[in-house]
């Protein structure tokens, strides 16, 4: 299936650009992804990488003529986001790329976001050969379905169109993760918002003591565990890596 993977994006500044955007090209042109476009669509950024690093373009400028393997999409104005339910800008951007897809006619979108990484060999395999349903992940530390991951076919593009067209004003009345019309939760694969988890706080677990230097060694983080599948909101603290076989067990 011919396949686009894309992120959204909101660049500040070129420090921004290196330590997430710049980290998930680099990432992902090692992982055995069968995408022939890696976009990144974004909500008006402030800062843009040289165009020979990746080449930007408008969200208005026609895209059969692109032959660049990596692009940036850009709206003109940043959306942004207003609240922990309220993120305009990031769905613009999502439900963007279904214009993308039907404009460079793609069979399908998988949509990693700029922080969220593929570890293992067997979710890469699954991701390549589905060929119909909406697929998302699931995070056990939340407890809902993981969208960071998606996987929508070309059978979906139809009900995501009708979720667009039925949402214009971009407000949503909670997350994406209790919004989208995915048809599957995947359970089978191990992976989580693993810099949320901490352990060894004792009487030091409230979200107020975040802020010490200190919470942020080793011995306070819950690590990565050795057959993960997946990652999300990874930070740059976390070595990442991808596992082209699976772990000996």
């Amino acid at each position: 299936m011919k396949t686009i993977v894309f992120c959204t994006s909101f660049i500040r500044d070129s420090k921004a650009w290196e330590s997430r955007y710049q980290r998930w090209l680099d990432f992902y042109r090692d992982v055995p992804l069968e995408a022939f476009k890696k976009i990144m669509i974004d909500d008006g950024s402030p800062y843009l990488p040289p165009a020979s690093v990746i080449k930007t373009v408008s969200n208005t400028a026609p895209l059969a003529s692109e032959d660049d393997e990596n692009l940036i999409i850009r709206f003109d104005n940043n959306l942004g986001r207003q609240n922990i339910k309220d993120y305009p800008g990031w769905w613009r951007s999502f439900m963007h790329s279904l214009a993308v897809a039907k404009e460079l006619g793609a069979d399908k979108i998988v949509h990693i976001e700029s922080d969220a990484f593929l570890l293992s060999q067997r979710l890469v395999d699954f991701i390549n050969q589905t060929q119909n349903g909406w697929h998302v992940l699931w995070t056990e530390h939340n407890n809902f379905a993981e969208t960071a991951i998606q996987v929508i076919c070309r059978d979906q593009f139809e009900a995501f169109q009708k979720f667009k067209d039925a949402n214009p004003s971009l407000h949503f009345p909670d997350l994406a993760e209790n919004l989208l019309p995915f048809t599957e939760v995947h359970r089978e694969f191990i992976g989580d918002r693993y810099s949320e988890l901490k352990r060894n706080r004792w009487i030091f677990k409230s979200k107020k003591f975040n802020f010490l230097p200190m919470f942020q060694w080793d011995f306070f983080v819950e690590p990565i565990p050795g057959n993960a599948d997946f990652v999300t909101q990874g930070v740059p603290r976390q070595r990442l890596a991808f596992r082209a076989s699976s772990p000996v067990a």
